[in-house]
């Protein structure tokens, strides 16, 4: 077990280690090796990571103070509809969705070049186009979203398929049906003390309702 001194210097190599990584993608000139460093990139960023949450545990680190950004990423209408409901009944305030891995993506590196990134993502495994996976894959890689929690949703629990998100960095792994409880029991540590966290107003309302349809394409058609 390291002490937190040992981890917060491990830590700040895993950056450097993570920097150069980078700079060696962005200098590759084929495939196979692009490749082959996104693959140790993803890994650096998984080891990263894990240090990061060994040392929340070493510190004792407090509830935030400031509501987290959430995005629910599915392309059916209908689990988006369910997870948020479920999200704002858990207390979660400023939750956005997305119904594809690629429009999920763009909104999160837009997110936090505005510097207002989302902190965590829960993302179904399967979908149309890229899949959670490829979506965990490519958070991992794009710089601006190295502190980003990622949590895949997934109907299917074999040992192989939760093996590759590990190996992906997933922060957490859930098995559907979800419920208030299940969300509740892994994701509860991210909300706020609600005695230090007034409303200020400024809240992210979500854009579905309760059965998962998209509230400002109603009011626009």
């Amino acid at each position: 077990m390291f002490t937190s001194k040992e981890a917060n210097s491990l830590k700040a190599i895993l950056v450097d280690s993570i920097n150069q990584q980078r700079a060696l993608i962005t200098k590759s000139d084929t495939l196979e090796t692009t490749d082959e460093q996104e693959t140790k990139l993803i890994t650096l960023v998984s080891i990263h990571n894990k240090v990061k949450m060994m040392l929340n545990k070493l510190q004792k680190t407090p509830p935030p103070v400031t509501m987290p950004r959430v995005l629910v990423v599915d392309d059916a209408e209908s689990m988006i509809g369910i997870t948020c409901t479920i999200l704002s009944e858990m207390g979660f305030k400023k939750v956005d969705n997305a119904n594809s891995a690629e429009k999920a993506l763009a909104k999160l590196i837009e997110a936090a070049e505005k510097k207002a990134p989302f902190q965590l993502v829960l993302t179904d495994w399967e979908m149309e186009g890229d899949s959670g996976l490829d979506l965990l894959k490519n958070i991992r890689i794009h710089e601006q979203l190295l502190e980003t929690d990622v949590f895949i949703i997934s109907s299917h629990g074999e040992q192989a398929n939760i093996l590759k998100a590990i190996q992906a960095g997933v922060t957490g792994y859930m098995l559907k049906p979800i419920n208030y409880n299940v969300l509740k029991h892994k994701l509860s540590g991210y909300l706020p003390d609600p005695n230090l966290h007034p409303s200020d107003g400024n809240d992210i309302i979500p854009n579905v309702n309760a059965l998962g349809h998209d509230n400002k394409s109603n009011t626009e058609n």
